[in-house]
């Protein structure tokens, strides 16, 4: 079991205390994006039969109008990427979760500056314990809680990262985790930058028939 990817995970998927959150035998089911994300990360402590566990998760996407989509964590889970595709299950879509932790040399490389930071910090609705970082008035690019931020698109242009580092020293943030879609390893911007690949994880969902198969 991949523990801190594990905690990773969960620390992620906190931070959308707006989202609706659901339990199915021990898997945590996150609307998310128009789809239902399951995230299997307490496969060994699941009852019941696999398969039908599956089953569960599809009937809930259904009733939800969404499709139903396996968040699987590298180094878990070792049986259920086949169980799923025994299922007909395809691999959509794999990313990267990428880690920064400050030290003292990024502290002192994005020292604060005397002009205005090109981000924005605003409060989450009421019952939230999360802020959101801005880039305008309108568009997110991460979640902050206490001293964590999340980027959950790192698909982000090199001055970017640059702003939200400098960002981050001055709002006392000390961890970042950048999720980053489409990628297997960390992009070389993120390693010139300081951050770490944590863990790779794959997204897994059923593939449609053609109206030609179905008819079959």
């Amino acid at each position: 079991m991949n523990e801190p990817a594990q905690k990773c995970e969960e620390q992620i998927i906190s931070l959308f205390q707006d989202r609706e959150t659901l339990v199915c035998q021990g898997w945590i089911l996150k609307k998310m994006g128009g789809r239902l994300l399951v995230y299997p990360l307490y496969y060994k402590y699941s009852q019941g039969n696999i398969p039908d566990n599956i089953q569960k998760c599809e009937e809930i996407s259904r009733w939800s109008g969404m499709d139903c989509v396996f968040r699987i964590v590298e180094h878990t889970n070792y049986h259920l990427s086949s169980i799923l595709t025994d299922n007909g299950y395809v691999l959509k879509e794999c990313g990267v979760v990428g880690e920064w932790t400050i030290t003292e040399d990024v502290g002192n490389l994005y020292a604060p500056r005397k002009t205005q930071d090109s981000l924005l910090l605003k409060n989450g609705t009421e019952g939230e314990n999360a802020e959101y970082v801005m880039a305008d008035v309108d568009t997110v690019i991460g979640i902050k809680r206490q001293e964590l931020l999340f980027l959950p698109d790192g698909n982000l242009p090199d001055a970017g990262i640059g702003d939200i580092l400098r960002f981050s020293v001055d709002n006392g943030i000390t961890r970042i985790l950048a999720d980053i879609p489409g990628k297997e390893e960390l992009p070389e911007q993120y390693g010139r930058a300081g951050f770490h690949r944590s863990y790779l994880y794959r997204c897994y969902q059923k593939e449609e028939k053609s109206s030609k198969e179905q008819e079959d």
